[in-house]
């Protein structure tokens, strides 16, 4: 058996409150993006920043949804799933990051937070 590994890790500023939701059986999920900037490369004059979309499930949900808001400054482990849905018609290509674990880096209320799913 092959080892594999696949696990991300992102330090971000959150760019919307918590998305909060819950599946038929009654699990809490919650949906947050994140930026990250990544400096110039190349010929690349300025400084990028890619979004993140972040997937919490069940406790760390609920975590999240109590204690993260827009702005904040967050450390989140994981893992990258892709998927693809559709629209109009088109095949459209989707990564998410299953979050398992999240730091609290900065908040309004300035606490240093942390939870792990």
């Amino acid at each position: 058996m092959s080892r594999t590994v696949n696990k991300i890790t992102l330090v971000g500023n959150v760019g919307r409150d918590p998305d909060v939701r819950e599946t038929t059986s009654g699990t809490k999920v919650v949906h947050l993006s994140l930026a990250t900037n990544r400096p110039p490369f190349g010929d690349e004059a300025e400084e990028r920043t890619d979004w993140q979309r972040l997937t919490f499930w069940a406790r760390l949900a609920q975590f999240t949804e109590d204690n993260v808001r827009k702005g904040d400054r967050i450390y989140v482990e994981g893992r990258v799933e892709y998927d693809t849905y559709e629209r109009d018609g088109v095949s459209i290509p989707s990564a998410d990051v299953n979050a398992r674990e999240l730091v609290l880096l900065s908040s309004k209320e300035s606490e240093v937070v942390e939870a792990a799913a």
